[in-house]
């Protein structure tokens, strides 16, 4: 393709640059459904952490690399103290809600608890829920998000 003058040009990347725009005002259009993310939603946080599978090895010091749920897990570190388990859950509540210790977690297994954060003020969400661990009884996660 060959331009004999300017005019041309101009008209050429003018039209490329509308495409492209158009472009990225279709994508946007079609990615967002209207429904705002909850983010600020303790349950579905709650949920999305307690139903996750982590392989043992990650977050204790062992050769088994199994897969465990995260209440069995919760519930070994309450026992036994062994692990980084709560430093685990900590970061993913810092990561996913963008404002560190903006949350408060206390998780109950058979009448010992852990607390992860700090959250002050009133709490936005809340949310208290109990999960089964494998090898007997519930853990009890009552999250609280300010």
């Amino acid at each position: 393709m060959r331009l004999k003058d300017k005019k041309g040009l101009t008209a050429m990347v003018d039209a490329m640059i509308f495409i492209f725009v158009i472009g990225l005002a279709a994508s946007a259009a079609f990615a967002f459904d209207g429904e705002e993310p909850a983010a600020n939603d303790a349950s579905s946080i709650s949920d999305s952490i307690f139903s996750a599978r982590l392989r043992t090895c990650d977050l204790i010091d062992t050769e088994d690399s199994g897969l465990v749920s995260m209440p069995d897990l919760v519930a070994f570190y309450i026992i036994t103290g062994e692990g980084e388990t709560a430093d685990y859950i900590e970061s993913i509540l810092d990561s996913l809600l963008q404002r560190p210790h903006s949350y408060h977690l206390e998780v109950d297994y058979k009448g010992d608890v852990i607390s992860i954060g700090d959250g002050i003020g009133d709490p936005i969400s809340s949310s208290v829920k109990e999960f089964t661990v494998t090898y007997g009884g519930t853990i009890k996660a009552d999250l609280k998000l300010y």
